[in-house]
């Protein structure tokens, strides 16, 4: 018997911020119901389920849109309650140990896990590369005010990082998600290096991307404009909503 594709969902956020409010105004009415933790109330058209966590019962699937530290503090007790879990901030599984205890839940757990592609291109390429994958150079460059600077106390473009994904995420936590999802896309955190520059000459979110192997070498640039958040791509988000809708499409590329 053919399996029953369901064309709406049920779904709980973590986080009722920017991320969640571009979600549901994507998504309209193919979110049946809806409900959101957050430390506090917000105006959105969901459910507050108060600043207790616990998962629905009717929900049939969580998503993460709040942080890293979201991640790590509640992945595990999503896994525990069974339903599909899509991650938002990646950050998270560059801390080891975190890793480490969320994988061996998931072994015991129904759910599946989703990180969708967020603000970077080129996931598909890395993917299709398993086995050949020789390295991936990942340059970032952000105006001052994702960072939280101040426009007018630099003058010129400045690297304020340069080495592993480990290090970029414990720096930069809201702004380097990419590297993580590239990392876990190579299957291989050694294999991505990182660069962030600040580069008070754009307004853009721009991530320069070159992937290596011997099946062929690419070059992608993303010139991302930022959602309200300037911290967060716009990308970021109309990627979940993406990766949500492969839920309830019959026909999926890619």
């Amino acid at each position: 018997m053919p399996k029953k594709v369901d064309s709406v969902m049920k779904v709980f956020f973590i986080g009722g911020g920017n991320i969640t409010r571009i979600v549901l105004e994507k998504l309209g009415n193919r979110i049946e119901r809806c409900w959101y933790y957050d430390l506090e109330e917000k105006q959105i058209p969901c459910q507050f389920i108060g600043n207790s966590f616990h998962v629905p019962v009717e929900a049939d699937v969580v998503v993460e849109a709040a942080s890293v530290e979201a991640v790590k503090t509640y992945g595990i007790d999503v896994l525990k309650s069974g339903k599909d879990f899509y991650v938002i901030s990646s950050g998270a599984f560059a801390d080891e140990e975190f890793t480490r205890k969320f994988a061996e839940a998931l072994k015991h757990s129904p759910s599946r896990v989703f990180v969708p592609s967020g603000a970077v291109g080129g996931i598909d390429i890395i993917c299709a590369l398993e086995g050949y994958l020789e390295s991936v150079k990942l340059r970032t460059r952000k105006p001052p005010t994702a960072f939280g600077m101040d426009s007018n106390s630099i003058s010129e473009p400045c690297v304020l990082f340069s080495g592993s994904v480990y290090e970029a995420i414990r720096n930069f936590p809201q702004n380097i998600n990419v590297a993580v999802t590239l990392a876990l896309a190579a299957k291989d955190f050694n294999k991505v290096r990182v660069e962030v520059l600040v580069d008070p000459s754009i307004s853009q979110n721009i991530h320069e991307l070159e992937i290596s192997s011997p099946v062929g070498n690419y070059k992608l640039v993303l010139q991302n404009k930022p959602s309200p958040n300037p911290k967060t791509s716009y990308l970021a988000p109309l990627s979940l909503v993406a990766a949500l809708k492969k839920r309830i499409e019959k026909f999926i590329v890619g």
